[in-house]
């Protein structure tokens, strides 16, 4: 019953929670979201560097803390601590009564503790953490983490001074050395546990490359925490305040009494709901308890059909979910669509549904049980006329990580690896006309990735077509790097990216190249709406919407001589392949094996986190791997193959979309 700090974040979030964490009735669907994105952005190798901020040699002193156990783990700290009066631990463990922290790093100058929390997260010259009273969205899960593990060091450690850090990147900074990334490798230990297997070679860092990270003196700001409510209104007043509110918290837990809180939109993401298990639901207990407006509370078996919270919400905005939850009713069938209404009529570049429209043929479909798609065919056709056969699809694969690849490179940016180009004929052919991929280590592959492209696109003049806004942003990205490290005819490179792209600066000026990407993700939500698709717009579920609702898809894509090399419609990296089975549900991304399937890798400890070759962070996490130079010649060809064949999807996604668009017939 030990209160964490895992615990006392889910405590800020929703007091609920308390009632159901550790509680083994209750069914815990708790994501791997923060372990893949701190693997995938360079997290822990982050949290390795800054040992040696503080420590020659930081495995040689063996200043970590390294057991699970938690009275052991105190027993070693303290027996550390007391070792000298000059001190550096690293996953130092602390209790006071019931509450317990793992500190990243800790260290004893005489009386005074430097309690120094390490994160990956990037600042800049002008960042604040609070501004007036009010702590800044983006900063508030750092702020309270450390505020927590202040609150904690102090009681259990009355006779030291307790001064609380930041150790941030600093994404001013450029890294002095290639490879930095590469030192410093994940793998897992015997117990499961993700670890860091530091480079023999290295012995320590100079000042160049530790310049990236930036310790934050953080006891002003942890002061100025304490005197401010908590970021939610679920909690009593008199346990608003910070210092009221860890007690309080830690109460519920140990106690498992059950503090309601009311349901919020942010319930979407509740990680106590149940999946296929003899186990409780704590969102259907919370929801099923809340008193709902003209109906009362609701049985739990009468919360199987869509909920507020599977709206569509985008290009809304706070003030659409504040509307939505105003409400008080929990189904979508119950909401008023009139209450949704903007104040005022958006600039909106593609003539078909507004958002708001949308949101509309979304409650309406759940009303009526309608499985119909809507489709404004008319107005889908006027605005494709202007579009220039043959037709590009381009999707692209990047990475940001804290470590830079690369010297004179700052932390988190881009590094644009992949692309994938298909093209669609206008008399109904399709070919994957060319890929790119960067896979080999210590190359910087944007420069070369901006000439393949714009050497690929520029073999027709045909329009282009994205999925999203991520390539135009890469490419902006890049246009910078450009400006900056001036290669060999950079002005074309820039001239082909301002071509190909749009930007609006903070002052609002705005420029769009004369053969701009058409956003196709921004064609679907104008013009398409399917059901199956619920409130999501992303390729991954449009693409089995759309085959749904096709027929014509649906026979053109099972068919199992249509797709592969010297096939009709031709392929880079498949010999042959059939898209759409019924083991797979018509699911195009389910036919794409997960990464210890593929052959080459399977049973490799090494690639065993990285999930399915259709979850984008797995392709990032796979290019950081590639960048490692221990992994051998096998591994590293099955690696890249399956990168390219996951890449290569997207863009036939596009097309199957595409396709099906102009397949489909005129339906409101």
């Amino acid at each position: 019953m030990m209160f964490t700090k895992t615990i006392f974040n889910e405590a800020l979030s929703c007091p609920t929670k308390l009632f159901y964490t550790k509680n083994d009735e209750y069914e815990n669907q708790q994501k791997e979201d923060s372990f893949l994105e701190a693997l995938a952005k360079g997290g822990y190798q982050v949290g390795e560097l800054a040992k040696y901020k503080y420590s020659n040699d930081p495995i040689t002193e063996e200043i970590t803390v390294e057991t699970l156990d938690y009275s052991e783990a105190i027993l070693i700290t303290n027996s550390k601590l007391n070792e000298s009066k000059n001190v550096v631990i690293a996953e130092g463990a602390f209790s006071f009564k019931n509450f317990f922290v793992r500190v990243d790093i800790l260290v004893r100058d005489g009386n005074k503790l430097k309690l120094i929390e390490v994160k990956s997260k990037s600042i800049g010259k002008n960042d604040v953490f609070i501004k007036g009273d009010k702590v800044k969205s983006s900063w508030q899960p750092y702020l309270y983490d450390l505020a927590f593990q202040t609150y904690v060091l102090e009681k259990a450690l009355p006779s030291f001074e307790i001064d609380p850090y930041l150790l941030l990147i600093d994404k001013d900074e450029k890294a002095s050395t290639d490879g930095l990334n590469q030192l410093f490798k994940v793998k897992k230990d015997i117990n499961g546990r993700t670890s860091i297997v530091v480079d023999k070679s290295f012995k320590g860092f100079n000042s160049g490359n530790l310049s990236i990270l930036r310790e934050i003196p953080m006891r002003e700001t942890i002061n100025k925490l304490n005197t401010l409510p908590v970021p939610n209104v679920n909690v009593p007043l008199e346990n608003s305040q910070l210092v009221d509110f860890i007690p309080w918290a830690e109460a519920l837990h140990t106690t498992k009494k059950r503090h309601w809180s009311k349901p919020s939109i942010q319930c979407k993401n509740c990680n106590y709901k149940k999946s296929n298990t003899l186990k409780k639901c704590g969102f259907s207990e919370c929801w099923s308890n809340h008193n709902w407006e003209k109906i009362g509370k609701i049985a739990i078996n009468q919360l199987n059909e869509p909920l507020i919270t599977d709206l569509w919400m985008g290009l809304g905005g706070a003030k659409i979910s504040k509307n939505v939850m105003s409400q008080n009713v929990p189904y979508i069938s119950m909401l008023d669509s009139d209450l949704l209404k903007p104040t005022s009529n958006s600039d909106d570049k593609y003539p078909g549904m507004t958002p708001h429209e949308r949101r509309v043929y979304q409650i309406n479909s759940v009303k009526s049980k309608s499985s119909s798609y809507i489709f404004l065919k008319e107005k889908f056709i006027e605005f494709s006329k202007d579009w220039k056969y043959p037709l590009n699809m381009i999707d692209f694969e990047t990475s940001t990580v804290a470590l830079p690849y690369f010297k004179g490179m700052r932390p988190y940016e881009t590094v644009a690896f992949q692309f994938s180009h298909h093209i669609m004929h206008e008399d109904g052919n399709v070919e994957h006309f060319n890929d790119y991929i960067s896979w080999e280590p210590n190359t910087y592959p944007n420069v070369e990735f901006v000439k393949e492209l714009k050497k690929s696109l520029e073999s027709n003049g045909g329009t282009i077509f994205r999925y999203a806004a991520h390539e135009n942003s890469v490419l902006n990205k890049i246009k910078d790097d450009l400006m900056q490290i001036k290669p060999d005819g950079f002005e074309e490179l820039i001239n082909f990216i301002d071509e190909i792209t749009e930007y609006k600066n903070n002052e609002g000026e705005r420029r769009e190249g004369k053969r701009n990407m058409v956003d196709l993700a921004e064609v679907v939500r104008s013009f398409y709406y399917s059901p199956f698709a619920g409130g999501s717009n992303s390729i991954k579920q449009i693409l089995p919407a759309i085959i749904n609702d096709c027929k014509h898809l649906r026979e053109r894509y099972s068919n199992e001589d249509l797709y592969g090399k010297s096939k009709e419609y031709s392929s880079l990296n498949f010999e042959n392949h059939t898209w759409i089975t019924n083991e797979t549900n018509h699911d195009p991304y389910k036919t794409l094996h997960s990464f210890d399937k593929i052959e080459g890798l399977e049973n490799t400890e090494l690639f065993d986190d990285l999930g399915e070759v259709a979850d984008g962070s797995a392709a990032m996490m796979a290019y950081n791997k590639l960048q490692w130079s221990y992994i051998s010649d096998k591994e590293r060809s099955s690696l890249k193959k399956a990168l390219l064949q996951y890449c290569e999807l997207d863009t036939l996604a596009m097309v199957i979309i595409m396709q099906g668009l102009f397949s489909l017939e005129e339906r409101e």
